[in-house]
């Protein structure tokens, strides 16, 4: 096929990319240099207020430490080495070699998922630096070795894992990030139980007669496993030991024991959490409450936010609320193997609620909603919003802590991305994306732009605050009655 011819405007744009990546590359050196004397000496250092100064106004919010954050500076210069990197790629790549790259990704997550489920990353610590044959690891792992080789040898061109000789793998600092980490093993691994099914169903539901549809009952999801329940229904269900499958599913449900992937989801929660909600304690003024605060965290999962929230405001009060098997399953195993020290001080509590229902706690400092309504389309977040409207008080405060989805066109209330990339930083939000089409594919749940989030607030008479970016996956948006 023929190439496609560049133009000025090519070169042009290919300087301004060097330009601005040899002011990020500065900016990121300056800032690891300033972490590594701030490791050493035991010193706190102040976080340099960047652009947006409406999300970011000073407070009395703790300093956070360079072991779980990066400075706001830093994660800037990050987010913009990332988005040049995606717009290189589309400059320099030929457009054909591109798109076939590109159809054929999926093969690279699913290496990741064969290698993580085999505990693989554990297993090359063991090993060191130098690593350990692939035939050592087929032995333990059960694959064919082969067949192994060639997954690694994928996943190492993708940067994951380092091939250290013709027969051997080691860990490196990416694959490394998996040793003796079970809730962000179970973050992966849920990606690819149930969830990732629908990916194959989901052209041919979309082209369907299902495919303008809205309903939690009819998604891509459904028709990928066989069932008519809602996956937050199907997850709960009890099963025959004998019906689960190597992939977990496509099995009905007959009592007898939980579904693994309630066990896996409810880990992966607060694995993900930890990943993408490293920054809620320390990126929205929480240290403005009252000592004694009440926070409830509604559609909380096993209670990950408030294991973050209570290390860092040990003063406040959360109560965990969730589907009943959920609580069961937070107050009976996870907080006692997880943060046993922190279920000991009394200050965290666990309520079986549906949200869908009137919440039973009323007037409470915080509700605080984190990665729930994406889950769900406008007309179940309206039921959703209007049970905590009624529950507020004139003090209260609703937290929703949502992705904030800019367009490659940019949008009033998020900044954009230096020129030239994209506004909204392009490859650097390529995983939003893809879990905006994964809510789509399972749940029929949108990951919102800010206006999207605003229409739904004024919808159940709810008063928008303030959207807070945060150097997360996630933004905070503070609704008030």
């Amino acid at each position: 096929m023929e190439r496609f011819p560049r133009t000025m405007s090519d070169v042009n744009q290919l300087v301004q990319l060097g330009e601005l990546l040899t002011k990020a590359i500065r900016t990121v050196t300056e800032e690891w240099s300033q972490e590594k004397f701030t490791k050493q000496d035991g010193s706190t250092r102040s976080r340099p207020v960047a652009k947006n100064e409406h999300c970011r106004e000073s407070d009395s919010r703790p300093s956070d430490k360079p072991e779980i954050l990066p400075s706001w500076r830093l994660h800037e210069a990050q987010r913009t080495i990332l988005a040049i990197s995606g717009t290189l790629t589309e400059l320099v790549a030929e457009p054909y070699h591109r798109l076939q790259e590109f159809s054929a990704q999926y093969w690279e997550a699913r290496a990741l998922a064969i290698a993580t489920e085999r505990r693989i990353p554990d297993l090359l610590h063991e090993a060191g630096d130098n690593g350990m044959c692939v035939k050592v690891i087929a032995e333990r792992t059960g694959i064919e070795l082969k067949k192994l080789k060639r997954i690694l040898e994928c996943l190492c061109s993708n940067h994951i894992f380092c091939q250290t000789g013709p027969e051997c793998f080691s860990n490196n600092r990416i694959s490394a990030a998996l040793v003796n980490n079970e809730e962000f093993r179970a973050y992966i691994m849920i990606l690819h139980q149930d969830v990732y099914t629908a990916s194959e169903r989901l052209p041919k539901y979309m082209l369907g007669p299902k495919g303008a549809s809205y309903d939690a009952t009819e998604t891509a999801w459904q028709d990928a496993i066989g069932s008519s329940k809602p996956r937050w229904e199907w997850i709960a269900e009890r099963v025959n030991p004998s019906q689960i499958s190597n992939d977990s599913v496509g099995y009905s449900g007959v009592p007898d024991i939980s579904r693994p992937e309630l066990e896996t989801f409810s880990l992966a929660m607060i694995g993900g959490g930890n990943v993408s909600g490293a920054a809620h304690p320390f990126d929205y003024s929480w240290g403005n409450l009252p000592s004694g605060a009440t926070v409830i965290d509604v559609g909380g999962g096993v209670g990950g936010f408030a294991m973050q929230l209570l290390s860092v405001y040990s003063h406040f009060n959360c109560i965990v609320q969730d589907r009943a098997e959920v609580i069961k399953h937070a107050e009976r195993e996870i907080w006692p193997q997880t943060a046993s020290e922190l279920l000991h001080t009394g200050r965290v509590k666990f309520l079986a609620h549906d949200f869908f229902q009137p919440n039973p706690v009323y007037g409470a400092d915080v509700y605080w909603m984190r990665g729930v309504l994406h889950n769900w389309s406008d007309d179940y977040c309206v039921k959703i919003l209007s049970n905590i409207r009624d529950s507020m008080s004139e003090k209260s405060r609703l937290l929703i802590c949502d992705q904030l989805m800019n367009t490659t066109n940019g949008c009033n209330e998020i900044d954009s991305a230096p020129s030239p990339l994209l506004a909204n930083y392009g490859y650097y939000t390529r995983y939003r994306h893809s879990r905006d089409i994964s809510s789509m594919a399972v749940l029929n749940g949108i990951e919102r732009t800010p206006s999207e989030f605003n229409q739904l607030i004024k919808k159940v008479g709810l008063r928008l605050i303030k959207f807070w970016e945060t150097r997360s996956l996630f933004g905070i948006i503070e609704v008030q009655k």
